[in-house]
């Protein structure tokens, strides 16, 4: 079929939707689930890794390099910074990244549980299903390739806190695909950030940088599908039924944000861990920093709806959101 063909195919299967939201009336770009999945398909083929060739494990770890740029580091610009020695400080860096890693490899479990129910509801021989078990497959390297690099780090992974752990085992009986959507751009656009700005930064370790290289060239199409399916989902959803998934994804948003970070990363250091959390949650720094790393995904959650009605109060009350001036 020539490529004019396949344009002019692409536009008819393409459509518009209008969603009521108090700011006024916003409208969405759909695009049929089989051309989105065709298209994600054909560069999974092409930029697709095996963390177990494309990662040098046995690189050496400088003892004075970081792992992952500073500013990115929770504690960074506090007094308890400023107290510690470089070393210390690229101490807590790695414990941070394993403990983001650790976070992933959990809510990477969660979004591969979700899209073995997304694609069992779906029909088996279309490309849309193709892709879910294609990106089931990325997952499963992803959480190797974190516990791999979290072991050569010489650390152990962790799990969430009791409660939030078996609280999560209840994802796996009810499917709600918008709220699951919705919460996998959160997790996934959110260390999509930090990792952009940690892999071709040369001065962090090149292990890191490989790792988190593979995992943003990867992710952008896991970002591609959860959009464009949460668009169509959104575009269904009655204004009331939207709301209260955003509200509850607002107040899930804001507990993930504060947990991300294990206590054990600080009292790996010798800080007390109550007083770091406390310093970290009230640094300016951290706060900006969680805002810009959320920055695509607010942009986004805000143009299909889901920064509507209460939520927003939720995202910016919890450092997430800048606040619009002018109306608060």
């Amino acid at each position: 079929m020539p490529p004019e063909a396949l344009v002019q195919q692409d536009r008819a299967r393409n459509r518009t939707a209008r969603i009521r939201c108090r700011d006024g009336d916003h409208t969405l770009e759909l695009t049929d689930r089989e051309v989105v999945a065709e298209r994600l398909l054909r560069t999974s083929r092409k930029h697709s890794f095996d963390p177990e060739a494309d990662v040098d494990w046995d690189a050496p770890q400088d003892p004075d390099v970081f792992y992952m740029p500073p500013q990115l580091v929770s504690l960074y610009e506090t007094p308890l910074w400023d107290a510690m020695s470089h070393r210390r400080r690229v101490e807590l860096s790695k414990h941070e990244v394993c403990s983001i890693a650790s976070f992933g490899i959990w809510s990477e479990m969660l979004l591969m549980q979700s899209l073995v129910m997304h694609a069992y509801r779906k029909r088996y021989d279309s490309e849309h299903v193709a892709y879910a078990l294609t990106e089931i497959a990325d997952e499963c390297r992803h959480s190797t390739m974190f516990a791999r690099m979290v072991r050569t780090c010489g650390l152990r992974t962790h799990r969430p806190r009791a409660v939030e752990f078996q609280a999560a085992k209840l994802l796996g009986v009810v499917y709600d695909p918008m709220p699951m959507f919705a919460g996998t751009l959160v997790v996934e656009e959110f260390t999509d950030a930090f990792q952009r700005l940690t892999f071709p930064d040369e001065d962090v370790q090149p292990m890191v940088r490989q790792v988190t290289r593979i995992h943003v060239i990867e992710e952008a199409r896991h970002i591609k599908y959860a959009r464009e399916e949460l668009k169509r989902l959104v575009a269904r959803a009655a204004p009331a039924r939207r709301r209260a998934a955003a509200y509850g994804l607002a107040r899930a948003t804001r507990f993930m944000a504060s947990q991300v970070i294990h206590p054990s990363c600080y009292e790996a250091v010798g800080l007390d861990p109550k007083a770091a959390k406390r310093a970290a949650a009230r640094s300016a720094h951290r706060r900006a920093t969680l805002t810009w790393a959320f920055r695509k995904c607010t942009g986004f959650l805000d143009e299909v709806g889901f920064l509507d009605g209460r939520a927003r109060g939720v995202w910016e009350r919890a450092g997430l959101l800048a606040p619009i001036t002018g109306t608060r």
